[in-house]
């Protein structure tokens, strides 16, 4: 992860993430939603924030327990799309998990990276159409146009903590917040800020975007038990649940990290990103750019697959995605992948699209520090081309020094992060 530093002199630094924030279906607070990933309690429900009647699809991953006026004043949580609000509340929850004192800290030095897929669509731009279609222009309040883009949610939540260093923003669908994760990390290595706040956000349950998704047949039709509708890598899987949330984590030079004495979650090795170049929402079968983006991420970090504990899948219960990403991991770390224990949140939190990697970073860093794999929960009826070990059912204790992470979005870009336990600098 070497960059250029403001001062024309080439620097590498560790990177080590120190904070957690998420907003989700399955829990707000990293430790309600790691002991629900953990445990299998899903928080996947019916969807009644919009008719579904008429839809093939009728389940979801909404956040339910979230005011934003816990983290906004009541004027801003009027003016701010629900991508902002949630990528606010999370960046909040980071930076108190990492017990960082904003106040002590230089504010050039602290930057942003975050990212959202959907952005205001879904949410706020739908109802600034629906006004302006009503009542013309006037019906719509002059700010709009800067509330709607994927950036409002970065800008904001510089704005709220008021952060200074470099501050950009990501739209890559459900890899964003993998490239936050990427990007942020070449800010600390490089030493451009010794503090960023990264993360990815989400708020796209809306009857238009679901139902072009239920027309795409992309989303599962299993609307018995919501609980049980997503089945990462399952025989009997359908199609992903759509959700909304946001995570954040505390990115910081390991330095930084040490002088001011913060826990530390895990180590950034690297990340590696490709594309199919392919399709705009079918991907290519045999897995081979997954693979090469967990070549790059292990070669960025200078690890092997004999180094590899544990893979955070990214296994939303596609039919055809579950498959390609066991191919990929196959294909990556050769007879090695048959010894990794692999699994998929998916069936807990829902796909909430930019935030689903941000997710992933949080699971992750929370099965290494209580050396805990969390299950694929709802894996019930083995798929034989779906034949690594994925954990099903039940969390299992195990030892986690160094783990991946994958991510997959619509346009077929693939990416995948590798984290380690810190042992600290000496």
């Amino acid at each position: 992860m070497n960059n250029g530093s403001r001062n024309g002199k080439r620097r590498s630094r560790r990177v080590v993430v120190t904070g957690i924030g998420v907003v989700s279906c399955c829990g707000v607070g990293v430790h309600e939603f790691w002991s629900n990933v953990r445990d299998g309690h899903s928080g996947i429900s019916k969807i009644d924030a919009f008719d579904v009647s008429d839809l093939s699809s009728k389940v979801g991953g909404q956040v339910r327990d979230f005011d934003p006026t816990d983290y906004l004043s009541a004027k801003d949580a009027e003016r701010l799309g629900r991508f902002t609000q949630l990528a606010i509340a999370s960046a909040r929850l980071a930076v108190a998990d990492a017990g960082l004192e904003l106040d002590r800290e230089d504010r050039y030095r602290c930057g942003v990276a975050f990212g959202s897929s959907g952005a205001g669509n879904g949410n706020i731009a739908d109802e600034y159409y629906g006004r302006y279609f009503s009542g013309g222009l006037g019906a719509v309040h002059p700010t709009a146009i800067v509330e709607v883009p994927a950036h409002a949610a970065a800008s904001h939540v510089a704005i709220d903590l008021g952060l200074k260093g470099p501050s950009v923003s990501a739209s890559v669908g459900c890899v964003t917040a993998v490239a936050t994760l990427s990007q942020a990390a070449l800010t600390v290595s490089s030493g451009d800020a010794d503090v960023v706040v990264a993360g990815g956000t989400e708020a796209c349950l809306s009857r238009f975007i679901f139902g072009l998704l239920c027309r795409q047949r992309v989303l599962t039709s299993k609307n018995g038990d919501p609980s049980r509708a997503c089945k990462p890598f399952d025989a009997q899987r359908d199609g992903l649940v759509l959700g909304e949330a946001a995570g954040a984590f505390i990115l910081e030079s390991a330095e930084h990290a040490e002088n001011r004495g913060a826990r530390v979650y895990g180590e950034v090795l690297g990340v590696g990103m490709t594309a199919t170049a392919h399709h705009m929402v079918m991907s290519t079968t045999d897995g081979s750019e997954l693979a090469e983006a967990m070549r790059r991420a292990m070669g960025s970090g200078g690890i092997s697959p004999a180094d590899i504990d544990y893979i955070c899948a990214h296994g939303v219960g596609s039919p055809q995605l579950d498959l390609v990403e066991t191919r990929a991991i196959k294909q990556a770390l050769g007879a090695r992948s048959t010894c990794i224990p692999v699994s998929s949140i998916k069936a807990v939190s829902s796909q909430p699209f930019a935030a689903a990697g941000a997710l992933q970073v949080a699971a992750t860093c929370m099965a290494m520090a209580e050396n805990v794999v969390p299950p694929t929960t709802n894996l019930a009826v083995r798929d034989a081309e779906c034949d690594l070990d994925y954990v099903p059912a039940q969390a299992r204790t195990a030892r986690i020094d160094t783990a991946l992470l994958n991510a997959y979005s619509f346009g077929g870009t693939y990416a995948s992060a590798a984290v380690r336990r810190y042992e600290g600098l000496s």
